[in-house]
């Protein structure tokens, strides 16, 4: 195995950022293995081929994990103070397997031999409540958790390209006013090595290689169908042959009936409740509940113009197509 290993700070973010589109890098492993709590592999895909911009350059999510990682190196190295702890700041690339990762940081530490991989993760509260522990009710700091499938992954395809022999997830938990701190060791498993490799040269086999779209996600995918087609060309596609486009419209006609169904009957529950409380603001209920009908002023803004695609089923063509 030849590995490269470039240090980021000698190269400008644009072309690191370039430099990732040719590789399955560490964070994006997860996607093709199945196991990712975000992207599917048509993002992937559109991603790879500059068809869409990269996740990391516009979520918050992401900005909070970049900013917090600091954040999490030093809880570690209060917490694990005999630890020799560096930041990484490299790209280590596997030209061959077309496999990368950039590191969060590596670590020797006194009760194991060598050097191992330090992945920082920053999470809300809330989502390391329902994600990672194992009772949703326990402790924050001392209960029994797991990390998601995708974050061991992304830490085994580090420990791997980097030839470590262990590493850890270091995670920073944030709530509203207060900060907890978890440590996740991550053994290596030569199995799921093994589907790495074989996962990422598919993806590009069967993908990436010959320039043909994974087909979509649906429950994942509507920004991106949005992005790729922006505009129409006020052309026709026949979908007469098409039995699931039918299905579909059909699923969408029904649901959207129902949807409609649903708001008119919760229009007529709520103005029912307001009648019931007349003046008042706030209405008592058996249960301990209590209703809120309150004056609220909302601040004259202006939107600015955007041009967006409309999704309608017409009863019929246009004309012009018939």
């Amino acid at each position: 195995m030849t590995i490269k290993r470039v240090p980021l700070t000698d190269v400008p973010r644009e072309e690191w950022l370039e430099q990732r589109r040719n590789y399955i890098n560490a964070s994006e492993t997860a996607i093709v293995m199945g196991e990712a709590q975000w992207g599917s592999l048509a993002a992937l895909y559109a991603e790879k081929k500059g068809l869409k911009a990269p996740v990391k350059d516009k979520s918050g999510v992401f900005r909070r994990g970049n900013w917090g990682e600091s954040s999490v190196f030093d809880a570690l190295a209060e917490y694990y103070p005999r630890w020799q702890i560096v930041r990484a700041k490299v790209h280590v690339i596997d030209p061959d397997k077309r496999q990368a990762c950039t590191p969060d940081g590596f670590a020797e530490r006194p009760d194991r031999p060598d050097i191992g991989v330090v992945q920082a993760k920053v999470v809300a509260r809330n989502v390391f409540r329902n994600k990672w522990l194992e009772d949703p009710a326990g402790s924050i700091e001392f209960g029994a958790a797991t990390a998601p499938p995708g974050y061991r992954i992304q830490t085994l395809h580090e420990m791997k390209l980097n030839e470590c022999s262990w590493g850890v997830l270091a995670v920073l938990i944030n709530g509203e006013f207060t900060w907890d701190f978890r440590l996740f060791e991550i053994e290596r498993n030569i199995s799921i090595e093994d589907r790495i490799d074989y996962r990422i040269a598919d993806f590009f086999e069967r993908y990436l290689d010959p320039g043909i779209m994974p087909p979509f996600e649906p429950q994942r995918d509507d920004a991106l169908v949005r992005e790729l087609y922006p505009q129409d060309l006020g052309t026709a596609i026949d979908f007469t042959g098409d039995n699931r486009a039918l299905a579909l419209v059909e699923d969408l006609i029904q649901q959207q009936a129902s949807e409609k169904r649903a708001k008119g009957q919760i229009k007529v529950i709520k103005t029912e409740l307001e009648a019931k409380m007349g003046e008042h603001t706030y209405g008592l209920l058996p249960d301990g509940k209590c209703l809120q009908w309150k004056l609220q002023h909302k601040r004259a803004y202006t939107v600015e113009a955007q041009d967006n695609r409309i999704f309608r089923i017409l009863s019929r063509a246009p004309k012009d197509l018939e």
